[in-house]
């Protein structure tokens, strides 16, 4: 099931909520433009100061899941992103990224928080767009992400005890600088979670 079915310019389907509203969004045929405001991110490092204001569309779901978003984003600065989140609260939460990092690659990069975040960049990716997916089992997750959107590459797995209704969605952040923009093509949500986390099957 395709959510963003029945969005139409700036008008949300049912089920669907902004968390922190971007500086711009609209629908198209294209699917969900977003331009973020700069300095906004979701980070938590251990030492220094939390950043919990990115812009996330998302849609409460309940128990097991795999959500997939086909992102192609203008990544500006470093740390520019276009992702895929799941989150419970301010302190736990976890994000799947199209990400620009600090020498101008692109990346799949994922972090988690609980209730600090790590870092994890994964392989390069040739372009800013691919495919992302997370899914859910119970309460171990795994992330995934795909250049044509059949042909899975695994980027990690976790634990991580989880209410059993989240929130999942789609969030751009632009950490440093403005002029990021991004554009979500489609969030597919099913309840089906994919059974082999390594080979994405």
């Amino acid at each position: 099931m395709d959510l963003f079915e029945g969005c139409r310019g700036r008008l949300l389907a049912d089920g669907l909520s902004w968390l922190q509203e971007p500086a711009d969004w609209r629908f198209d045929a294209g699917g969900l433009h977003i331009v973020p405001w700069e300095k906004t991110d979701f980070f938590r490092p251990y030492q220094g100061t939390p950043k919990d204001n990115a812009c996330l569309l998302y849609a409460q779901v309940t128990g097991d899941f795999t959500a997939v978003t086909h992102a192609i984003a203008e990544l500006v600065g470093f740390g520019d992103a276009a992702a895929l989140t799941v989150r419970a609260a301010p302190s736990q939460w976890a994000k799947l990224c199209l990400e620009r990092s600090p020498i101008g690659d692109v990346a799949a990069v994922s972090v988690v928080t609980n209730p600090w975040s790590d870092d994890a960049n994964n392989e390069l990716v040739p372009g800013p767009e691919c495919y992302l997916r997370i899914t859910r089992r119970g309460d171990v997750f795994g992330m995934h992400y795909s250049l044509d959107g059949s042909r899975w590459r695994f980027v990690r797995t976790f634990g991580m005890a989880l209410p059993e209704t989240v929130m999942v969605g789609v969030h751009a952040q632009a950490p440093f600088l403005g002029g990021c923009q991004a554009t979500f093509a489609r969030f597919e949500l099913s309840p089906r979670p994919v059974m082999d986390f390594r080979s994405g099957e």
